[in-house]
């Protein structure tokens, strides 16, 4: 195929048009997702408890940023909400980097063998 059969492809466009559109909802919802932070810190700090309904809610807001996320960087073909149902708790994002976030690395230390110099000239007994 050529560049000319390409920008005739309507698909194409298709999917330029819903970029831009979920890349201004992702905007927006990033300014959400801070005013949640900001509250839920206050409640940590005033109360010492999170409140629990807000607590599901940015779990599903994760997972709808994510969708989002996943579909403009062309790494899944299904379109977000409100084309697809709203992210539940059981939802899972498919992505390998995602579901390794729970696993914990280990660092790799490396042992260096120290040796004792004697200065020249000199024997060790």
């Amino acid at each position: 195929m050529d560049i000319k059969e390409n920008a005739k492809n309507v698909d194409v466009w298709t999917r330029g048009l819903f970029i831009l559109i979920y890349g201004v909802i992702f905007y927006f919802l990033f300014f959400l997702i801070w005013l949640v932070v900001i509250f839920q810190f206050l409640m940590k700090l005033i109360t010492t408890e999170l409140n629990e309904q807000l607590l599901d809610f940015s779990d599903s807001l994760t997972k709808y940023v994510g969708q989002i996320l996943f579909y403009i960087t062309f790494k899944s073909e299904e379109r977000p909400f409100p084309f697809s149902p709203w992210p539940s708790d059981d939802d899972v994002l498919n992505s390998d980097s995602l579901s390794n976030q729970t696993t914990t690395t280990k660092k790799k230390t490396s042992k260096k063998k120290v040796t004792k110099k004697t200065p020249k000239g000199s024997d060790e007994i």
